[in-house]
């Protein structure tokens, strides 16, 4: 295992030396060290491949004279480490290709100062850059093909498979994009062409066009013999296509390997294929595989020709970034897409986030208008304002509770915008027995809370009952009905439902209350 130490204590004369010395005596093998002093304070960080958890390692160190401070970091928290030291010298970026993930790589990057990333960018070798802007956030992206000439762009996203290169092409910033394309070699081209066509959230734009095939009409000795050739992408199924391309089954490989070298592929040939349209969304395609557990599906045309395949790993991309997004939708921020919080703009966290807060002020604002509307009754019993954050929590709590187990369900496919009348009748059922439950809660405390008045107990059970089941309705119903439209189910947020809750219900609190107050 990596584990990264940083050292730092009084500069003299053979520190590292000894500092090295005890890491080797704990039986760490140093793969890379540097060392900096200032005014006479001396930083070491040593990268240590220990055969197992250094056990005391702080305490071994701290007694090298000199020594005063020991960081002993592992995984995640070394990053910060590393950053501290790329800062001060680029070059170190050299050796931390070689130990590091692209993917953690990038959780370095994004914790260096804007201005520091730029000879980092440059000193990656093409393939790394390449698997780590496939990673990156937007903006990191976008940094990259401003400090980096085009022809080191197309030299890194020419060493990607066509799919990952078309995602990473989409990426870039249109004028980026076209001095990139022009740059890639001719053959290159020609293989992502069809993808480009098609928009990243969509099957062809996630497929990949590398597919080995075998045609009707062969025998089982033929698709063996091809596979043993091709370098396409192959696992556990290979598909049978026609004269014309066209995706007529498939067979399993470890079939292939038990059957008789002479048969037929028609003969062992399943015809029962789950395939998709390449303008399908790429949400779609993941409930789809989720749905018949597969590994992968293929991509067709009108005709029924085979365009390629989505794979597994594609869709569990897509279903990180779906929930990601899913998630700040619920919570009232617009879409970020490939969001990272470190690397993200001040003015992009307050545009995104302003828009949902300001629509959600100006509806919240009519509950200040009904409650002015209600004053000579707040006036004639003052009590009734103590519940009204009790009423209004609770509803909006209910709400977002339905919003959000409608949101899952459409996500998953477990129910469409047709299952309405379903999906009323038993949220009815529920938002009773909650009501009910509560109510009657409602009702304890209010009558403890204002000396056993009973009819402004009655009001607030009463009130909170309409309340919930209100609430509860309104929650379910709002992502039912963006579905219809063909909006995102999760657009309709928490902060929307609670809102839209409690503007209805400080409405009917005081309505209730007035007829049981005044009756």
């Amino acid at each position: 295992m990596y584990i990264a130490l940083l050292v730092r204590g009084r500069d003299r004369p053979g520190l590292l030396r000894d500092v090295a010395q005890r890491i080797a005596g704990l039986g760490g093998n140093i793969v890379f060290a540097l060392s900096y002093a200032e005014e006479g304070r001396a930083s070491s960080l040593f990268i240590v491949d220990f055969p197992s958890e250094p056990w005391g390692a702080e305490e071994v160190l701290l007694r090298v004279e000199g020594v005063e401070e020991v960081d002993v970091e592992r995984g995640e928290k070394a990053y910060s480490l590393y950053a501290e030291f790329l800062e001060r010298y680029p070059a170190m970026t050299t050796e931390l290709v070689k130990l590091l993930d692209p993917a953690d790589f990038l959780e370095v990057l994004i914790r260096l100062a804007p201005d520091k990333r730029a000879p980092v960018y440059m000193l990656m070798p093409p393939d790394y850059l390449a698997r780590l802007l496939l990673r990156a956030p937007p903006e990191l992206t976008e940094e990259a093909c401003r400090v980096l000439p085009s022809e080191k762009l197309a030299e890194a996203a020419s060493t990607l498979p066509p799919d990952d290169a078309v995602d990473l092409l989409q990426s870039m910033p249109p004028h980026a994009r076209r001095a990139v394309l022009s740059r890639l070699p001719g053959g290159f081209v020609e293989k992502i062409r069809p993808l480009l066509r098609y928009p990243p959230e969509s099957a062809g734009g996630i497929m990949t066009t590398e597919v080995v095939v075998v045609k009707q009409g062969s025998r089982v000795a033929d698709a063996v013999e091809l596979l043993k050739k091709s370098r396409g992408e192959v696992r556990d199924v290979l598909y049978v296509v026609d004269d014309a391309g066209r995706l007529v089954g498939y067979v399993t490989v470890p079939d292939l390997f038990k059957e008789d070298r002479d048969r037929p592929i028609e003969s062992i040939m399943r015809r029962d294929v789950v395939s998709v349209k390449p303008t399908v969304d790429r949400e779609e395609v993941a409930r789809l595989m989720v749905r018949h557990d597969l590994s992968r599906v293929p991509v067709v045309d009108d005709e029924g020709r085979l365009l390629g395949v989505v794979l597994i790993e594609d869709v569990v991309d897509v279903l990180v970034a779906e929930y990601s997004e899913d998630m700040l939708l619920l919570g009232g921020i617009a879409r970020l897409p490939r969001f990272r919080y470190l690397t993200a703009r001040v003015s992009t966290l307050f545009y995104r986030r302003f828009l949902w807060l300001a629509v959600i002020y100006l509806i919240e604002s009519v509950t200040a208008t009904v409650i002015k509307g209600f004053e000579s009754l707040i006036a004639q019993s003052a009590i009734l304002a103590a519940f009204i954050p009790l009423l209004l929590d609770t509803g909006g709590n209910v709400g977002s509770q339905a919003a959000t187990l409608i949101t899952r369900a459409l996500a998953l496919g477990e129910v469409t915008a047709g299952d309405v009348l379903r999906i009323v009748a038993k949220e009815i059922a529920v938002a009773l027995l909650l009501a009910l439950a509560m109510g009657g809660m409602a009702f304890g405390f209010a009558l403890a809370l204002t000396s056993l008045n009973l009819r402004v107990a009655l009001a607030v059970a009463t009130a909170l009952v309409t309340v919930v089941v209100t609430a509860d309705l309104v929650g379910a119903m709002l992502p039912l009905a963006a579905s219809l439209v063909g909006a995102d189910p999760a657009a309709m947020s928490a902060p929307l439902i609670t809102t839209v809750a409690d503007v209805s219900g400080v409405f009917m609190y005081f309505v209730i209350a007035q007829l049981f107050l005044r009756g």
